[in-house]
């Protein structure tokens, strides 16, 4: 069983808060997604809200990235945790003094955004400093237990709050879960970096980041299969509002249901992953290739299934195929990294996962818009299964 990471006891604490820190960010994801459905009942929109709760990844993923391996990584955890409750308590005010529309959910879609673009290589920074090097495979098992056990619980409750109770209350909830790891950082004792023996700028600090990841083909190799799940299956993930009520009539608790249908098949990627061994495998083996073309076929019979039940399952298959490649491309990526270079490599893992689904995700709403759902998702699948065929061809 690889819980390795849980002898370390900052970690075991910084696991607790993690786990209502991520139940109150899927939380946040759904409310925001069914307010851009529900304001507009347009899937471009879904999917530009989609893509501004993702996209400045891209620009200023880099620059916290290169910030993480400088600063007092405890101060970030405290701003992007804050960050997150602040907009959650904007969204409650402006819920009430009902001036909820398209151009504010535009706001603070990108608001999330760049807060997300500081919280990714900050966590992927802070979890491995907490424990030793050989536990770090661990961490990022023990991650995914705990993102995709909260895909499933999140979405189910927040579709159930928002049908039975309102936007509002789920918003509340967030706070609520987010609210212990401003007791909980206090606790953490993370690894100190090394000093460098020159400091660089900071675009020159970023450029060594990226020339690291240059002259490792391997690691070049896994970012661009991790960007090619990202721009097509995940994209799909950001406009279930489309499906779940454009395409089947099941409002906000079908949302629900289709989400917590990819979180089940996630989780139980995620525990497959975790009570296996540590034992290192090549990320790009054939068996994690052909899981991969399952996931692309999987979502052109998500997005062209005619029955509620199917395009369930489909979900699941999904969810499982995507965590379990998430998973082991993560735990590669991580293993042999230096902790100087962690914050800088670890951003660059946020810009093309985050940055291709949030391009993904706008150009699969307007697709869906222009065209039609189940045509975009067979393009998709095609596409996606050439290149993972060029993937194949290229690996070491």
């Amino acid at each position: 069983m690889n819980l390795i990471a849980f002898q370390s006891p900052s970690y075991r604490r910084y696991y607790v808060g993690s786990t209502g820190a991520v139940n109150a960010l899927w939380i946040l994801r759904v409310v925001l997604s069914w307010l851009a459905w529900d304001v507009s009942h347009s899937a471009t929109f879904v999917g530009i809200i989609a893509a501004l709760s993702l996209m400045p990844t891209i620009f200023s993923g880099p620059f916290f990235g290169v910030m993480m391996d400088r600063i007092n990584i405890m101060r970030a955890a405290y701003g992007t945790n804050i960050g997150m409750m602040l907009a959650a308590l904007i969204m409650i005010i402006a819920i009430r003094l009902d001036i909820l529309n398209e151009p504010f959910l535009i706001v603070i879609g990108l608001f999330i955004g760049v807060v997300a673009s500081a919280h990714h290589p900050m966590r992927l920074s802070l979890g491995p400093r907490l424990v030793q090097h050989h536990q770090i495979s661990s961490v990022s098992a023990l991650a995914s237990l705990n993102f995709n056990l909260a895909r499933i619980i999140a979405p189910f409750i927040a579709g159930v709050i928002i049908e039975t109770m309102s936007i509002t209350v789920a918003l509340i909830m967030v706070l609520i879960l987010y609210t212990p790891n401003l007791f909980i950082y206090a606790t953490l004792h993370p690894r100190a970096l090394d000093k460098p023996a020159r400091k660089l700028g900071i675009f020159a600090s970023m450029g060594e980041g990226m020339i690291y990841i240059w002259h490792h083909h391997y690691l070049r190799l896994i970012l661009i299969t991790a960007a090619l799940y990202a721009v097509s299956v995940r994209s799909i993930m950001e406009i279930l509002p489309v499906i779940a009520d454009g395409k089947f009539n099941m409002g906000a608790v079908g949302l629900g249901q289709l989400g917590a249908a990819i979180g089940a098949g996630s989780l139980a990627a995620a525990f497959f992953k975790t009570m296996g061994t540590s034992q290192r495998i090549s990320a790009l083996s054939g068996k994690n290739l052909a899981i991969a073309a399952v996931g692309f076929l999987f979502l052109a019979l998500m997005t062209n299934a005619n029955s509620w039940p199917l395009a369930l399952f489909s979900a699941a298959c999904i969810g499982f195929a995507g965590t379990y490649l998430g998973i082991t491309f993560q735990s590669e990526v991580q293993s042999d990294l230096p902790d100087g270079m962690r914050g800088r490599v670890m951003s660059m893992w946020g810009v093309v996962t985050l940055g291709s689904t949030s391009i993904g995700a706008l150009i699969v709403g307007w697709f869906a818009d222009q065209y039609d759902l189940g045509i975009t998702g067979l393009f998709i699948t095609a596409l996606s299964m050439l290149a993972l065929l060029w993937i194949s061809r290229s690996r070491p």
